[in-house]
C-alpha cells in the first residue's frame, strides 16, 4: 500500500519546517528501479530523501544515507541534475490535500517545481519551469484524462473522494521518516521475494510438467518393449508359413506352434521374406530398447522427485533458500532458467553451498570447500537448523534447515548423514561415523582453520553407506 494522503501530509510538514531555504546538492539514481533520491544542504538541515514510484510503494521520505547509484543515470535525473541542482528549496506543498507533492525550487535567474504523483499504479514525477510547463517526466504519461507531455502545462489530478478518509499508520513523531523507511524496505523485500517465489515455482511446475509427459511416453514405450516376445512368435511362425501367405495381403491369419490362432500384421509392399525379416529386426529392436526404457525412467522419476523436493523448499524458503532453489535449478537443469545479462539484477550468486533434495521435501545445503563450510555454518544456517559432519575427517558441513522446535525425520537425518559421509574423505568407507546437532551448538574457535569448528553439544550416528541412496539424492549412479 502506498503512503495514505494523510500519512504524505506528515512527511510535508516535516519537510516544510526542515527543508525550506535548503539547497539541492544531489539529483541521484539509485541502484533500484522507479525512484529518485536527493541530497539537501545547509541550513536549517541537511539529509538525504526518496522519493518512490514502485506500483503499491509509492512513497517520500529522509533515507539514512546516500543509495547505491545505478550504472547510467535515469533520463529524468540528468534533466534535474541540469535543471535544479543549485537551487534553493523555497515551499514543500500538498497538492489538494491529496497524494502529490510539489517541491519548488528558485534562484536569481529561474524558477521551477519538482511535482510528485504518488498515485500507486499512476505514480510520476515531473520538472515544471517557471511558468508552470512540463519540461520532462520520470514515465511517459500515464494519465487517460490528462495530457503530460514536455511543453504542455502540468494539471494535477482530481481529489481522490477518499483521500481525507485515509488512515495513518506511523505515529506522529520524531521518528515518522524512518519507521516510513524501515516497513517499505521490509514491505519490498517481502513483495520481491513473493514474486521470486511465484516465478520459481512456475519454472518447477512446467518443467514437473514436461518430466511427467515424459514419464507418460516412457510408459507407452515400455509397454512396446513388452511386447518383443510376441513380435518375435510373430516372426517364426510367419517363418514357418510363408509359402501360405498372399502376395500383397495386410494380414495373414495363422496358428502359432501351440495351435493358438494368430493374427499377423504384414506391410502389403512386402513379400513373405521380407515381412519375416522386418519382424525379426523390430523384436531385436525391442528388446534392446528394454534397458535403455527402464534406465530412462529411473533418471525421469528421480528428477521428477527432486522437483518436488524443489517445490516443496520454494512453497516455504525464505530469501536464502529462494537462492539456493534457483542455484539447484539451474544445476539439474541449465538453461531453464533465464539467462541475465552481465553484471544485471538477478545474476545468480555463487552460494557457498550445494542445495541437494532429501526427505520430506527438504533442502540440504552442502558446503564447497573448507572456507565454504564456514559461511554456511556462521553465516548462512541459523540456530535451529540441523548440522552434520563426519566424525574425525575431513568434509563437507551439512546444514538442513528447520524451524523453531522442529525435530528432523529419521529419513532426513539418515539422508542428511549420507550427504556429510560422501562429501568427505570417508566417502569410500563401508561404515562411517556422523555427529550432528543444533547450529546453535557450533563454534568457531579463534585461530581455528578455515572449516574448524567445537561442538558444546551433540549426537553421533552410525551410518551403513547405501549406494542407492546416495544415487537417488544425487540423481547420478555413483557405483
Amino acid at each position: 500500500m502506498t503512503l495514505s494522503a494523510q500519512e504524505i501530509a506528515l512527511v510535508v510538514a516535516r519537510w516544510s519546517r526542515d527543508f525550506c531555504g535548503a539547497f539541492l546538492r544531489k539529483a541521484i539514481s539509485p541502484k533500484a528501479e522507479d525512484r529518485i533520491a536527493l541530497e539537501f544542504y545547509g541550513a536549517p538541515a541537511e539529509a538525504f530523501v526518496e522519493i518512490v514510484l514502485a506500483p503499491k510503494w509509492c512513497r517520500l521520505c529522509r533515507i539514512d544515507s546516500k543509495p547505491e547509484a545505478a550504472e547510467e543515470p535515469h533520463p529524468f535525473v540528468m534533466l534535474l541534475r541540469r535543471e535544479a541542482v543549485g537551487m534553493r528549496l523555497e515551499d514543500v506543498r500538498q497538492v489538494n490535500g491529496d497524494r502529490v507533492v510539489a517541491l519548488d525550487f528558485a534562484n536569481r535567474d529561474r524558477r521551477g517545481s519538482l511535482v510528485c504523483e504518488l498515485l500507486s499504479r499512476h505514480g510520476n514525477l515531473f520538472w515544471t519551469d517557471g511558468d508552470g510547463l512540463i519540461a520532462g517526466s520520470f514515465h511517459p504519461n500515464r494519465s487517460q484524462r490528462r495530457l503530460l507531455v514536455p511543453g504542455q502545462p502540468y494539471a494535477s489530478p482530481a481529489p481522490h473522494p477518499s483521500a481525507e478518509q485515509a488512515l495513518t499508520r506511523f505515529p506522529d513523531d520524531e521518528h515518522l521518516e524512518k519507521s516510513i523507511a524501515v516497513h517499505y524496505a521490509a514491505a519490498e523485500a517481502d513483495g520481491g521475494r513473493e514474486e521470486e517465489r511465484i516465478a520459481l515455482a512456475r519454472t518447477v511446475r512446467k518443467a514437473r510438467e514436461r518430466h511427467e509427459k515424459l514419464a507418460a511416453n516412457l510408459e507407452r514405450d515400455r509397454a512396446k518393449a513388452e511386447e518383443a516376445e510376441r513380435v518375435q512368435l510373430m516372426a517364426h511362425v510367419l517363418q514357418a508359413n510363408l509359402k501360405r501367405v498372399p502376395r500383397g495381403a495386410s494380414k495373414v491369419d495363422l496358428f502359432d506352434f501351440e495351435g493358438t490362432p494368430l493374427a499377423i500384421p504384414l506391410d502389403p509392399s512386402r513379400d513373405a521374406a521380407s515381412n519375416m525379416t522386418r519382424l525379426f529386426e523390430k523384436a531385436k529392436r525391442l528388446r534392446r530398447a528394454a534397458p535403455r526404457i527402464g534406465e530412462r525412467t529411473r533418471e525421469n522419476e528421480t528428477v521428477i522427485e527432486a522437483l518436488a523436493a524443489i517445490a516443496a523448499v520454494i512453497e516455504r524458503a525464505d530469501a536464502d533458500g529462494l537462492a539456493a532453489a534457483r542455484v539447484e535449478i539451474a544445476r539439474l537443469f541449465p538453461g531453464l532458467l533465464p539467462k541475465p545479462a552481465a553484471g544485471g539484477r538477478g545474476e545468480l550468486e555463487r552460494l557457498p553451498f550445494h542445495a541437494i533434495g532429501i526427505a520430506a521435501g527438504r533442502m540440504a545445503r552442502v558446503g564447497r570447500s573448507a572456507a565454504d563450510n564456514d559461511t554456511l555454518t556462521l553465516r548462512f544456517a541459523r540456530p535451529d537448523d540441523l548440522w552434520l559432519h563426519v566424525r574425525g575427517e575431513a568434509g563437507s558441513h551439512v546444514v538442513v534447515p528447520l524451524g523453531r522446535g522442529e525435530e528432523p525425520t529419521q529419513e532426513m537425518l539418515v539422508d542428511a548423514a549420507h550427504l556429510a559421509a560422501f562429501f568427505s574423505k570417508a566417502k569410500e568407507r563401508s561404515d562411517v561415523e556422523v555427529t550432528y546437532t543444533r547450529r546453535r551448538y557450533v563454534q568457531k574457535p579463534k585461530g581455528a582453520p578455515p572449516g574448524g569448528v567445537r561442538l558444546l553439544r551433540e549426537k553421533t550416528i552410525f551410518l551403513k553407506m547405501e549406494p542407492a541412496r546416495i544415487a537417488r539424492l544425487l540423481g547420478r549412479d555413483i557405483s
